[in-house]
């Protein structure tokens, strides 16, 4: 990803917000007021060089699938998942995956590690797919206290 990219990666934040909302930590109502400059700033830390990861999938130069590896503790974190409907089932979720895993163990890190709401069982099933485990670890979801993130990790 390039700083340059920030319009996409909005673009592509916003419909993962209506597509999903209890996939990310912040609602769409918050995130559509942000301004542009928020939005440039959080490209340029995915970009090269950055102090995390963000991968961009294009297809007619249209956004249509990212992800986001950053540094915590000792791991490697993933977040901020997101392929476009029309796209799943394609491949690209293990690509953008494997561009993170690579980008973590380069890093140093021992593991890539995330948070998925415990309701998403679809998405579950597509980490564990791709040798995700369950830790065992939950957290209260952000936006609802009521219910839990569970956490996944894969040994890099």
């Amino acid at each position: 990803m390039e700083p340059a990219d920030w319009p996409a990666s909005k673009a592509l934040r916003l419909e993962a917000l209506q597509d999903s909302p209890t996939a990310y930590c912040e609602t769409y109502a918050d995130a559509v007021g942000l301004p542009d400059e928020r939005w440039q700033a959080l490209a340029a830390r995915g970009a090269v060089g950055g102090d995390s990861f963000q991968v961009l999938a294009f297809v007619d130069s249209r956004p249509v699938a990212s992800c986001v590896g950053y540094r915590e503790r000792d791991d490697a974190g993933l977040a901020a998942v997101y392929v476009t409907p029309s796209w799943r089932g394609r491949g690209l979720l293990d690509r953008l995956v494997r561009e993170v895993a690579g980008w973590a163990r380069a890093e140093g890190a021992p593991r890539l590690r995330l948070l998925v709401h415990e309701s998403n069982a679809p998405a579950q099933r597509a980490y564990e797919r791709l040798g995700f485990v369950v830790t065992g670890h939950r957290e209260p979801y952000p936006l609802d206290p009521s219910t839990d993130e569970v956490e996944m990790a894969l040994t890099l």
